[in-house]
């Protein structure tokens, strides 16, 4: 209980919370510097697919954000649970921030994802297995947020919204495996898997290059919101 006050204590202090604002707008900086490397890397450095052809690309918008949806939702998960275990409140702020970027993220996926399917498979959507999952995570994600901001007292809205997310860790794992465990359209890991990676080096480097870029945005985003909804809950001057 004292341990989790005092890290409650630092991490609600105004000092920490205004270098946060002011780290924001060089991160921002930084997040589009690297997205616009990255895409100048993706549209004309990597060669173009043989089976695919030029619409292939998209995977260096849609992989960073798919395993950028599950890696948000991980992020709440560990939040609500030093939330619970330590009675740290301002975890439950971060866990709500995560949620805000990581719905947008999986909404950013699964649109990608159908633009995708369109020339792929011919149409925009099937309810594949890894479709499925990743839409059930949207649904956790916004029945997290949902319980979090609209149950009162706010004690229980914690409570409630904390096992929403433990519960749907579970989600994580079936979405990144969904195309090892049962039969699907949706093409295997090429990148994210205990082997090497299933793709040519000169189509890997532009992809982990965005994969940094993107995780710097996220970074960002999950920073400027958390410090809205920090301005927005507490009372600074008392603190």
């Amino acid at each position: 209980m004292g341990d989790g006050k005092m890290l409650s204590q630092f991490l609600l202090s105004k000092h920490l919370i205004l270098w946060v604002d002011r780290l924001l707008l060089p991160i921002y900086a930084l997040a589009f510097v690297l997205l616009g490397y990255s895409t100048y890397l993706g549209l004309c450095v990597a060669p173009v697919d043989v089976t695919q052809g030029e619409v292939y690309r998209i995977i260096y918008l849609h992989v960073p954000l798919a395993a950028l949806s599950l890696a948000m939702f991980c992020l709440v998960g560990l939040l609500v649970i030093i939330e619970r275990a330590l009675h740290v409140k301002v975890a439950d702020t971060l866990a709500q921030a995560s949620a805000c970027v990581g719905t947008v993220i999986t909404v950013l996926t699964l649109l990608t994802g159908a633009i995708w399917a369109k020339p792929t498979w011919g149409t925009w959507w099937i309810w594949d297995a890894r479709l499925t999952s990743e839409s059930l995570l949207l649904l956790l994600y916004v029945s997290y947020l949902m319980t979090r901001w609209s149950i009162y007292p706010d004690h229980s809205a914690r409570e409630v919204a904390a096992w929403i997310a433990i519960l749907g860790l579970v989600d994580v794992p079936v979405v990144h495996y969904s195309v090892n465990w049962w039969y699907t359209l949706h093409q295997g890991a090429t990148l994210l898997q205990f082997a090497m990676p299933k793709i040519a080096a000169s189509m890997l480097v532009p992809l982990i290059w965005s994969f940094l870029a993107w995780g710097c945005m996220v970074l960002v985003l999950w920073l400027h919101t958390f410090s809205v909804l920090y301005w927005t809950e507490y009372q600074v001057d008392e603190l």
